[in-house]
């Protein structure tokens, strides 16, 4: 009889091992939601903007709360942003797992944990936002409104 090869561990992939964030990501001013997700701290500033990218909003990182230690650092971060999201569910803007679901209504019980919990942007050399806003905004061309509008 042969024997059965051990299955590999579950979580032992590379990745894992890697110090990780998990950040909270402001949409909009006022900001109207948040996102709560997990990156690699060295790839932070490059989800940012990805973020940025895909969002007509702009976005903002309230905060980060780092996890380097011990074998799986990322796989923490990933613990601890699954509790939020439980925490926070009842302010989750999408259906949990799918495209979205980690974006939550600001709340005021949101922007306090953050205030608590989390390290501010600058204090590990983060960027607090890519955007470069026009202010004032500008209000639309004339040739954007209608026949009827005008």
């Amino acid at each position: 009889m042969e024997a059965t090869p051990p299955k590999p561990e579950k979580f032992s992939s590379p990745w894992y091992s890697k110090p990780g964030l998990l950040y909270f990501i402001a949409a909009g001013r006022p900001p109207v939601a948040i996102k709560i997700g997990v990156t690699q701290a060295t790839t932070m500033k490059t989800r940012l903007k990805a973020i940025q990218s895909a969002n007509h909003e702009p976005v903002e990182l309230l905060g980060v709360i780092r996890f380097d230690s011990g074998e799986r650092p990322l796989l923490q971060a990933e613990g601890a942003e699954r509790e939020l999201h439980k925490r926070f569910a009842s302010s989750q803007r999408l259906v949990d797992w799918t495209v979205g679901y980690e974006w939550f209504t600001t709340s005021q019980e949101l922007l306090d944990y953050i205030a608590t919990h989390a390290t501010p942007p600058e204090e590990l050399d983060l960027p607090r936002s890519l955007a470069q806003i026009r202010e004032p905004l500008p209000d639309a061309p004339d040739e954007c409104l209608s026949a009827k509008e005008t």
